[in-house]
């Protein structure tokens, strides 16, 4: 994984349009999550979810651990004390991306023909 300070990576980042800023090469990206701290220790000793986990529940995931942290009230906030890097296949990135759904509504996007 290549890194880089954040205050250096400013010029890099895109002016304009929508983008993802990551850490990712051609096979993987890692997301960030937070987690209840049964959860974070069950996946950091087994490396895998388990135990506490839901894989029925929705999950949050960032590429931005700096946006995870933020949103995560710097790990203070109940059920989130641990934040999690996430190694995900690129492959099932993309497919996550794909099925994406808006969390606000925009009407632009939803817009029958007729109007």
């Amino acid at each position: 994984m290549r890194l880089q300070r954040y205050l250096d990576q400013e010029s890099d980042w895109p002016r304009s349009g929508r983008h993802i800023l990551a850490q990712f090469d051609d096979d993987s990206i890692y997301v960030y999550q937070a987690y209840r701290p049964s959860i974070a220790r069950f996946a950091v000793e087994h490396q895998a979810f388990g135990g506490d986990f839901s894989f029925g529940r929705m999950s949050w995931i960032k590429p931005n651990f700096l946006w995870m942290m933020y949103r995560s009230g710097w790990a203070t906030k109940e059920g989130q004390e641990h934040i999690l890097a996430v190694r995900l296949r690129r492959a099932f990135f993309d497919e996550l991306l794909r099925l994406v759904v808006p969390s606000t509504f925009d009407s632009r996007r939803f817009a029958t023909p007729n109007e």
